[in-house]
């Protein structure tokens, strides 16, 4: 059995962060509940390219981050909308939200409100620079955020190469998908201690503070001893990087001087290992020119798959530098279920990332497909409040709810 089977989400939710972690608690078994504003919903459902079929349209982030959701619309800025919610969090056992702390304030949703509802709820949110309710949101919490301002706060844009004296930018949503899979985390022990001690529960995770512990180690390094590690470099370890081989790219990650004695021997070079200038972590890191040098003159010498057989040969962490179409194929990501099918009514067969996490009671291959914007909101509002049909037209004639522009609940 799945192990948030029977925990019931509530995800007021938008832009990568909140779609990312619910979709993880969807993942572990939770269901979701989506609730989305009128008049198209979520606006990620509109971000990057999308595919059509029969006058339906479907987009790369529905299937990437909503599988499996279900989708309600409710005008929260309608009176008789806020009542249903507020009926939907009463039979809830988390709220999960990235909305703005100021929106969320306008709209009274607070956790005194939650609690005052529902003894039993998990109110976990999700913003730029956390709320105010259990820690203060510093001169910085009425900024608006997304991913690169976070990172540039807490210091990542200079941890990653880049022009000198210029901050440098990976790409990758990390202030999203980090600060979710730590509220995911703080959601599922508040479940627990709920379940153990009873009572309302409150988990509040801001990407700034995120990134920071996610730059944990050279800020760490740089508190202790007042020097930060090069850009783009470990900066406990030496060989740790990327080294040019025939056909492609070599990875070589050394750790430790045991492993510094083996990959010594591997590359044909025992004498390195007394080298003064390399017995230790610490003189190889400050040395790692010299050794930058020795390894890429070694590695040159081999395609990237013979490079790695010989440091393998003798225990050093080694693998070939894959490019996305690579991965797109990679033996290993099929053997670990690390790209899934979802069979989708509208896009059909599209193959998106797996779940990393392995379980008993977690199948996972499973992939849902996305449900079109507010295709739920009929039979949640019947089976979770217990709503007669004609109490739901009456919320659709006050506007306060919206049906699917498809279908009719």
């Amino acid at each position: 059995m799945e192990p948030l089977r029977n925990i019931r989400v509530l995800a007021l939710e938008q832009y990568y962060s909140g779609n990312i972690g619910s979709m993880y608690l969807g993942r572990l078994g939770a269901e979701v509940i989506k609730i989305e504003p009128p008049d198209g919903g979520d606006v990620l459902r509109n971000v990057g390219p999308s595919t059509t079929s029969e006058g339906r349209k479907r987009n790369v982030s529905e299937l990437r981050t909503m599988g499996g959701k279900r989708s309600v619309c409710i005008d929260l800025r309608n009176p008789a909308g806020m009542a249903t919610l507020w009926q939907l969090v009463q039979n809830a056992d988390v709220v999960w939200t990235n909305m703005k702390p100021s929106s969320l304030t306008k709209l009274g949703i607070t956790f005194d409100a939650m609690a005052s509802r529902n003894e039993r709820i998990v109110y976990t949110t999700i913003s730029g620079f956390g709320h105010d309710d259990l820690t203060p949101s510093g001169p910085f919490g009425g900024w608006t955020a997304f991913d690169l301002i976070a990172q540039g706060l807490a210091g990542l844009q200079f941890r990653s190469e880049g022009a000198e004296g210029q901050p440098g930018y990976n790409g990758l949503p990390l202030g999203d998908f980090v600060t979710a899979m730590l509220a995911v985390t703080g959601t599922i022990a508040a479940l627990y201690r709920r379940d153990r001690e009873g009572g309302p529960q409150r988990v509040d995770v801001a990407m700034h503070d995120a990134m920071m512990a996610l730059n944990e180690l050279p800020l760490g390094l740089l508190a202790f001893s007042g020097v930060a590690p090069p850009r783009g470099r470990s900066g406990t370890s030496a060989p740790y990087g990327s080294y040019r081989a025939k056909d492609g790219f070599i990875n070589v990650a050394v750790g430790g001087n045991p492993i510094w004695r083996r990959f010594c021997v591997a590359i044909g070079r025992p004498e390195l290992a007394e080298d003064n200038r390399f017995r230790n972590a610490p003189d190889r890191v400050r040395n790692h020119r010299e050794i930058d040098e020795i390894v890429a003159s070694w590695s040159s010498q081999h395609t990237m798959m013979e490079g790695v057989a010989i440091l393998e040969r003798y225990v050093v962490p080694a693998a070939p530098v894959y490019d996305l179409p690579q991965v797109l194929t990679s033996p290993q990501a099929e053997a670990r279920n690390m790209f899934v099918t979802i069979t989708d009514p509208i896009a059909g067969d599209q193959k998106i990332v797996g779940n990393p996490i392995k379980m008993s009671g977690i199948d996972d291959k499973l992939a849902p497909p996305p449900h079109d914007f507010a295709a739920d909101t009929a039979s949640v509002l019947r089976e979770v409040c217990g709503m007669s049909d004609a109490e739901i037209a009456q919320l659709l004639a006050a506007g306060a709810i919206q049906f699917a522009p498809t279908r009719n609940s």
